[in-house]
């Protein structure tokens, strides 16, 4: 734990490196003193398809959601979510000086009683 699902729209101007992109998230989660390595897990979607508000074609999103097991706090959840938004910040200079983007970092909780892994 955690799992990272990073998405965006495909009308985003920053092209990064998304494993090197990934590789900063990670290492931001390793910086909280919460996690270890191995047990991060990381993954990209890029969306085609998407309407934001009004339609406006110069509206984007980017938006990592970190999932991690249930328990922890509001603070330790915002501990979590300060330092990935600033590497999304640094990934997608661009999309935020020309789009109207929502660049947004979420923690979600995992129901520990019904998950399970092999």
């Amino acid at each position: 734990m955690p799992h990272c699902i990073l998405e965006y729209s495909a009308n985003v101007v920053d092209r990064p490196d998304m494993t090197r992109l990934l590789k900063e998230i990670h290492d931001a989660l390793m910086g909280t003193g919460l996690f270890t390595l191995a047990d991060i897990k990381s993954r990209v979607l890029r969306h085609e398809q998407y309407f934001i508000g009004d339609g406006d074609p110069d509206r984007a999103f980017v938006t990592l959601n970190v999932q991690i097991l249930q328990g922890r706090s509001d603070e330790v959840k915002a501990q979590i979510s300060e330092p990935a938004l600033e590497v999304l910040k640094r990934a997608f200079p661009e999309t935020l000086r020309q789009r109207k983007c929502s660049l947004t970092v979420q923690v979600s909780e995992i129901h520990r009683p019904s998950y399970r892994r092999n």
